[in-house]
């Protein structure tokens, strides 16, 4: 007997702990608090925001920008230098050249790379290697743009 008294009262504890819940999480929108919506910026504002990016890509030709991301001296004095490429989607950079040998990584997009009569699909994860002094196309395929990481040796 004294142990269904003692499940009884924790069950109608719980059930009412439990409509309790309830009831304090339900609450209808007109309860609810209102956050004020900021104003709209005026026609002529140009000043959004006070921050800068600390290494922004810049414009090196048309359709490519691009970044270094790291650069050091290794042996025999080369120059090793990690820079990220990046080609808006649906766009194409032409005679794109770097100033040594290099790797190149796709890190986002798909497109193709062309040097000469040459052309390689480029899909993410892909390595391509890239001779000294040559030029080549990279173009963006996708509603993503290409974005590429070139680890360059220059001697």
């Amino acid at each position: 007997m004294k142990h269904r008294v003692f499940t009884f009262t924790y069950g109608v504890a719980a059930l009412a702990a439990g409509i309790m819940f309830c009831q304090a999480g339900c609450r209808s929108e007109s309860e609810q608090d209102e956050t004020a919506l900021l104003a709209e910026a005026r026609p002529d504002e140009t000043n959004f925001s006070s921050s800068t990016a600390k290494n922004p890509y810049k414009e090196v030709a048309t359709n490519l920008l691009a970044r270094t991301v790291f650069e050091t001296t290794g042996p025999n004095g080369i120059k090793i230098e990690i820079r990220d490429l990046f080609v808006p989607p649906g766009k194409t950079a032409e005679k794109v050249s770097l100033p040594g040998p290099a790797i190149l990584e796709v890190l986002s997009g798909d497109g193709k790379m062309t040097s000469g009569e040459k052309s390689q699909e480029l899909r993410i994860g892909m390595t391509v290697a890239v001779a000294q002094e040559a030029a080549f196309s990279l173009e963006s395929r996708d509603i993503e743009p290409l974005v590429l990481r070139a680890r360059v040796f220059a001697p």
